[in-house]
């Protein structure tokens, strides 16, 4: 701003003065600030003639949407960057007009000795220096004007989320995945979209300066969750559960139970109606209390594992049994399948996971930490990280997919039980002893719970097992309440998506200001808190 100050009150007394003095002649220079390349036109494609070294001066002849044209020493013309120029105006007086020889008839000068004669006209001088400086006022204002010749710079955009990898659109045009960064975005009101799945996003209509950038940092809004509907009641007919105590989907939506003590699997279409079941006592006579099942999209088959049982086994989807695996488990409850076919089983009764190939060949196991951990799930995610629910810690702890422990996170989960990931990466752990549902990101950060004790609407009874399907619906094993539940996700979130935006100078180029910044919280719905101006 002082040098716009400066460069304005110059250019007022130049005019005032040429004004004031018919014979001035004014002249501009460049003077270079940095070294750079003097091209032959106006454009960054053009041939670079010399390069420039800081000091040098040269006439100027123009300007050209940014470009300053100027007369080289040996009188060629070259272009180069504003920015990279300090403007400099002198002015030239032209020497006087010679007198003229005294005509015939004309009349004799006075007598030496005789007084000088006095105009009595008034000085137009301070009338020429005020409209110098009008004149200047109007052509700073077209000059340094939003989108003006000297002020036509882009805007840049920097946006993070919570969560990250948001999509960010402006002017509803797709434009990167958070955190990233947005060059090149014209002065003007611009809008302003971060959206995740299942957040809420947060927009706003910002308006963008030229050589100004701005920050945006997101918190969008998990949406809520509700009871959509439930199926089962206590019994032993079709559709019927006895302490059901995991589930899967397959492909289509349909629905297997592992009813565990109807010793049975049962199978359901989406909407909970009864297609089939299988009784999993063995040919001769032992009865086998299915504990967890799980769906492998890798090859699909159903994978089971029996409280009483010390082999894996699996079942094609129309419930027919293919084959097992001995691996001596002891109490295994779920478990997880990855991408690739690979099995985690969670082995309760030896305090380990079990990594197994698609046909139950022994790859790897680790002891889950802490002893008498009793885990209960071990779920892999996207992210190559396996998430392990050990009930009696009251932890869930994350591993790699060789047994590396990571991390580990917890709030006031009391027997955390089954464990499901979405295709988002979030992470929802069943807490058996609170009757909840926890959501956490994958990093363990909470990001909220739904249901509690009872067997009403929305209310669990020790619940046991649990799976997520592509549009974020949330099945849960209600186990004591001998029933299954889903959950559907609402366009309400639990709090307003806000952001907070800061906006910064940029420094570069001869006529721009240094930056200040702004702080403030904003929401979808305006401004949180007045704008705090803060010098930078």
């Amino acid at each position: 701003m002082r040098r716009l100050i400066s460069l304005t009150a110059l250019v007022c007394l130049l005019l005032g003065l040429s004004f004031a003095g018919g014979n001035a002649v004014e002249k501009k220079y460049a003077v270079v600030l940095k070294a750079v390349n003097v091209r032959s036109g106006p454009s960054l494609k053009s041939p670079v003639l010399f390069v420039a070294s800081p000091g040098q001066r040269f006439q100027v002849l123009g300007e050209a949407g940014g470009w300053v044209k100027v007369r080289l020493s040996d009188g060629r013309e070259g272009y180069i960057w504003g920015s990279y120029l300090r403007v400099e105006v002198e002015r030239v007086e032209a020497p006087p007009p010679k007198p003229s020889p005294p005509t015939a008839g004309a009349k004799n000068p006075p007598p030496s000795g005789s007084a000088p004669v006095v105009s009595k006209r008034p000085s137009l001088l301070p009338l020429y220096i005020a409209a110098g400086a009008a004149v200047a006022g109007g052509v700073g204002y077209f000059l340094f004007r939003k989108g003006g010749p000297l002020n036509r710079g882009k805007a840049t955009l920097r946006i993070s989320s919570s969560p990250s990898e948001a999509v960010v659109y402006i002017d509803g045009q797709e434009k990167c995945e958070t955190p990233c960064t947005v060059e090149g975005i014209s002065p003007g009101t611009h809008k302003v979209k971060v959206e995740r799945e299942l957040y809420g996003k947060w927009e706003k209509e910002m308006e963008f300066k030229g050589h100004e950038e701005y920050s945006v940092e997101a918190e969008l809004s998990p949406f809520a969750y509700e009871p959509d509907f439930c199926f089962g009641s206590q019994g032993s007919g079709n559709g019927q559960f006895d302490h059901p105590w995991d589930l899967t989907l397959d492909g289509d939506g349909n629905i297997y139970v592992a009813d565990h003590y109807n010793h049975r699997l049962q199978k359901f279409d989406p909407s909970g109606n009864f297609l089939s079941k299988l009784d999993t006592t063995t040919p001769g006579g032992t009865v086998l209390r299915p504990s967890g099942i799980r769906y492998s999209p890798h090859n699909r088959r159903l994978y089971v594992v029996f409280d009483n049982d010390p082999a894996l086994n699996w079942y094609s989807l129309s419930l027919s049994w293919l084959a097992n695996k001995g691996l001596a488990l002891n109490s295994p409850r779920s478990m997880g399948v990855d991408s690739s076919g690979k099995v985690y089983i969670a082995d309760a009764g030896n305090d380990r996971v079990v990594k197994t190939d698609e046909n139950g060949n022994l790859i790897t196991s680790w002891t889950v930490e802490g002893a008498g951990s009793w885990p209960m799930d071990a779920e892999p995610g996207e992210d190559g990280k396996v998430y392990v629910s050990a009930c009696h810690i009251d932890k869930v702890i994350v591993y790699t997919s060789s047994g590396n422990k990571e991390m580990e996170f917890s709030t006031e989960m009391h027997c955390p039980n089954g464990i499901a990931v979405d295709r988002m990466g979030h992470v929802y752990v069943v807490s058996n002893g609170e009757d909840k549902v926890y959501k956490f990101l994958p990093d363990g950060t909470y990001v909220l719970n739904f249901g509690e004790g009872g067997n009403g609407r929305g209310q669990f009874n020790c619940p046991f097992g649990i799976a997520v399907d592509d549009e974020g619906k949330i099945y849960v094993a209600d186990q004591f309440n001998h029933r299954i539940c889903i959950w559907r996700i609402t366009e309400r979130t639990i709090t307003s998506p806000r952001a907070k935006i800061t906006v910064r100078r940029r420094k570069e180029g001869a006529f721009h200001r240094r930056g200040r910044k702004i702080q403030g919280l904003s929401s979808a719905y305006g401004l949180r808190k007045p704008l705090r101006r803060i010098r930078k």
